[in-house]
């Protein structure tokens, strides 16, 4: 068995779960759906109609996420589950960024609401992006979706209307989470393929392999 066949079942065995990625595209399909849909719509959007129209996709999306899930285990199988880990260092984590996310939120009130989970999410995306590269480079759309839709309500270089920013970035960051979530599944069902495939029998030559 060969380095790099190795290096594929570690991946496979590492992110089975997160390569499950037809629930990050459907996810971010119905998000830029809803939210693209308010700012259509909306005579006046603004950061807290955003909001709310990413809480209405939220109940969308889980029903979907849900029989997806079904969907892999069935096709897939299922990972067997580790040992238990700690649940205290998730929370400290947890309980860090919405302090962080508090005291940004009220020293600096032209930060809007959301804006601190839009900036974890694309800082997030660029670590899976290095964690995992060459393989899942493809993570770097997201930031990029985010740093577009900030530059584009810049009070320099802006387009839109400051009300618009976090929609705009909403709608931008789930349509990168579209093709994300598809080449997450590609990669799944490429690395499933590979390692259910038997690998040729050595080929004595002269008593050596």
């Amino acid at each position: 068995m060969n380095q790099e066949r190795l290096e594929r079942i570690r991946l496979l065995s590492a992110r089975f779960h997160e390569l499950q990625g037809l629930r990050v595209a459907l996810a971010g399909a119905i998000m830029a759906l809803v939210v693209g849909g308010y700012l259509l719509t909306a005579p006046e959007p603004s950061h807290d109609g955003a909001m709310i129209a990413l809480l209405v996709s939220f109940v969308l999306i889980a029903p979907g996420v849900w029989s997806l899930k079904r969907y892999y285990a069935t096709t897939f199988g299922r990972q067997v589950a580790g040992p238990r880990r700690k649940p205290w260092p998730t929370l400290l984590i947890w309980w860090a960024y919405f302090a962080v996310a508090w005291t940004l939120n009220a020293q600096f009130e032209a930060i809007p609401a959301g804006a601190p989970a839009v900036a974890t999410v694309a800082f997030a995306s660029v670590w899976m992006a290095i964690r995992d590269w060459p393989w899942r480079a493809y993570y770097l759309l997201a930031p990029a979706a985010v740093g577009i839709g900030f530059i584009a309500s810049a009070p320099v270089t802006g387009v839109l209307a400051p009300g618009m920013t976090l929609g705009v970035i909403y709608l931008l960051l789930g349509a990168s989470m579209v093709p994300i979530g598809l080449l997450d599944h590609l990669l799944l069902v490429r690395l499933v393929k590979e390692v259910r495939e038997p690998q040729p029998a050595s080929v004595e030559i002269g008593g050596h392999t």
